[in-house]
């Protein structure tokens, strides 16, 4: 009779256990099916690459504002947008770039640079053997008794011996934007888009190494670019009322890079429509579970440009900053195969935040490493930091992304960590002083 008890009463403990680790992990990971829906919403071409071309990025932010309002959380004032102005420039127009007659393919072959204006010219080559491109002074002197003004510089980053030398090229450049026609990079890992708020001189070209050839003569450059002064886009700010009226703020940018000519976009899966993901899921969490901290949800745009949205939003605050516990940005989190980045997280003055987080993920298993980084200017907190309120950065680390690429798609991310990362940041809040 004692052993029937004893057996019985073992069995209620362990049906307990599988209901309380099952009502666990569905309370931290109750959206992911839903997340993957948001991230493929966002980086489909319905939205242009979340940039400027047809106004992509307004177009994300109307999504953004519908889902806000199923959720049920509130806005400051009459609006969740923000809204604010700048400069940039972009390319809505078919392009062509040939190398001695042979059209090659964008976004796969070439990346035009992010300020290169308008152009349909046609050039010859100057290109520096690994000697001459590592003399600074050899180049200028070079330079200066010859002209190769009708002639593309192509640096070829692989024989270049250190960053320093590459950024004395691009000051070089922008210091005397007629010296050449124009800059060729030879690029030789994946080519990489970006957006700019500015327009230059000159052309630049970003080519794949691997299709450049060696006796190349000439190259014909045809681009239509549109300079779009104060283009009209938003922040998108909403909140969940907690116990206190301190708040955390979880912050993810929205824009992206959008599309470069007629034929390419660049979707922008992991960058960042995954952390724009989790953001909505972190507000569906939030919604249903009243939070100790009052729960700030910052959806920036400008980013991509340079942090130009979180930049206007800490200049004009819609809440008094000194009301802000902390920030958590969220910036490519569509991985986690082998763990999770928090920048800032090295800093002494964060110590009890890296701790925090370290000491949650111990008790929980949640990542087998969680590595801290120094401070940087890479994302969204930096503002924030900037201006004395606590922010770190966090991203995930593994599997096969495509960093601002026309692959950069919903295909390609595993969210093997969102599970983990979504209960790490859901008891953070909760422990957090």
């Amino acid at each position: 009779m004692f052993f029937q008890k004893k057996m019985i009463l073992i069995r209620k403990v362990i049906i307990y256990i599988i209901f309380f680790v099952g009502i666990t992990t569905s309370l931290f990971s109750q959206n992911v099916e839903k997340t993957k829906e948001r991230v493929g919403k966002l980086s489909s071409q319905e939205f242009y690459g979340r940039g400027y071309v047809k106004d992509g990025v307004n177009k994300a932010a109307d999504y953004i504002k519908k889902e806000l309002e199923t959720t049920g959380v509130k806005s400051f004032g009459n609006s969740y947008y923000q809204p604010f102005e700048y400069n940039i420039n972009t390319f809505p127009s078919k392009m062509e770039v040939k190398i001695d007659g042979k059209i090659l393919e964008p976004g796969i072959d070439y990346m035009i640079g992010p300020e290169t204006p308008s152009i349909n010219a046609k050039y010859g080559f100057f290109f520096p053997d690994s000697l001459l491109i590592n003399n600074i002074e050899g180049f200028t002197e070079y330079v200066k008794s010859n002209d190769v003004s009708k002639k593309m510089l192509v640096l070829d980053y692989a024989l270049i011996n250190n960053i320093d030398i590459k950024w004395f090229y691009i000051y070089y450049m922008m210091s005397n934007p007629h010296s050449f026609g124009g800059i060729i990079e030879l690029i030789p890992d994946e080519l990489m888009y970006s957006v700019r708020t500015n327009q230059q001189k000159y052309p630049v070209v970003k080519i794949k190494r691997e299709i450049f050839p060696e006796n190349a003569k000439e190259i014909s450059v045809k681009v239509n670019s549109k300079f779009i002064k104060n283009f009209q886009t938003k922040n998108i700010i909403a909140y969940i009322e907690g116990e206190s009226d301190e708040f955390i703020v979880f912050s993810a940018h929205y824009d992206h890079l959008g599309t470069m000519g007629k034929d390419v976009y660049i979707p922008g899966a992991q960058d960042n429509a995954s952390g724009t993901a989790m953001l909505l899921d972190l507000a569906d969490y939030y919604s249903k579970n009243k939070p100790r901290y009052s729960i700030a949800f910052m959806f920036f745009s400008g980013e991509e440009a340079g942090l130009l949205g979180s930049l206007y939003y800490v200049g004009n605050p819609l809440f008094e900053l000194s009301k802000i516990k902390a920030v958590v940005n969220l910036d490519l989190v569509g991985t986690g195969d082998d763990g999770i980045t928090i920048v800032n997280g090295e800093l002494e003055e964060y110590k009890n935040i890296r701790e925090l987080f370290n000491e949650i993920n111990t008790e929980n298993g949640y990542f087998t490493e969680i590595k801290a980084r120094g401070e940087a200017a890479n994302s969204d907190h930096y503002p924030f930091h900037k201006s004395g309120i606590p922010a770190v950065f966090i991203y995930t680390m593994g599997g096969k992304t495509y960093y601002h690429h026309p692959k950069d798609t919903l295909e390609t991310l595993t969210f093997t960590g969102y599970n983990q990362l979504f209960g790490l940041l859901i008891k953070f809040v909760e422990r957090y002083e």
